[in-house]
């Protein structure tokens, strides 16, 4: 079988043999075309698919393909009891909460760092809702746009408490500023949800390595959530 999660920023491949990923590949969403997609798909041995999209028009790329095809919201849906509008509920969304809430015990905080950084929540295993907040890489990259900043930032962890260049001055506003964010946002829906220390908070998302040492909340970091999460809507 073969897993794809289209993103806004990439589409993510992953060739699943049993429960193990064995190979693994990345597309920018920008690059999307048929001719691309076959390239990877070609390399796996596997005619079924399994897709979790939220960009309408890769999803049609994907359906001009000879595979089998299973897109979760159209023929294949997630078995979660949502709250949410169920018009504007990003599939990716309810397959992350259904992932972390089937792999792990007593989970009620989902947060995914991404293009954006959605918080859902999960309460009486029940999908609530959530949040959803412009990611650390969107960010980024509306900075790079102001015209007497840099075109090109990496961000990295800087123990200088007043940054003295511009590049360290983003690197320690983003990291610090999206982390103590986070801090404070799951200190507000402890209290709100009324979680204890059994409770359990799940993580995923590429740009979560970058605010991770800067947490202070006991939390589980699952890189591989949402593809774990479609290996389980097909057993």
């Amino acid at each position: 079988m073969i897993a794809v999660d289209i993103g806004n920023t990439n589409i993510n491949f992953a060739y699943i043999f049993g429960k193990k990923i064995l190979k693994r590949a990345i597309l920018p969403t920008k690059s999307a075309s048929l001719s691309n997609i076959k390239k990877i798909i070609l390399r796996y041995p596997s005619d079924k698919i399994i897709l979790c999209s939220v960009v309408p028009s890769v999803t049609e790329i994907f359906k001009k393909l000879n595979n089998k095809l299973y897109i979760v919201g159209e023929n294949i849906f997630v078995p979660l009891k949502c709250l949410y509008n169920k018009r504007q509920i990003g599939q990716d969304r309810l397959v992350l909460a259904f992932a972390a809430k089937s792999l792990y015990e007593r989970v009620r905080i989902i947060i995914d760092c991404g293009t954006a950084i959605t918080f859902d929540f999960i309460v009486n295993d029940t999908y609530q809702g959530g949040l959803i907040i412009p990611g650390i890489s969107s960010s980024i990259k509306t900075l790079s746009n102001c015209a007497l900043l840099p075109k090109k930032i990496n961000l990295k962890l800087t123990k200088t408490i007043v940054p003295k260049n511009t590049y360290l001055s983003i690197s320690k506003g983003v990291i610090e500023g999206f982390a103590q964010m986070l801090n404070g946002l799951v200190e507000k829906y402890r209290k709100l949800l009324v979680l204890d220390s059994r409770d359990n908070i799940v993580i995923t998302g590429g740009d979560a390595s970058y605010i991770k040492p800067l947490l202070n909340f006991k939390y589980i970091y699952d890189k591989d959530l949402i593809i774990r999460g479609l290996m389980l809507l097909q057993n």
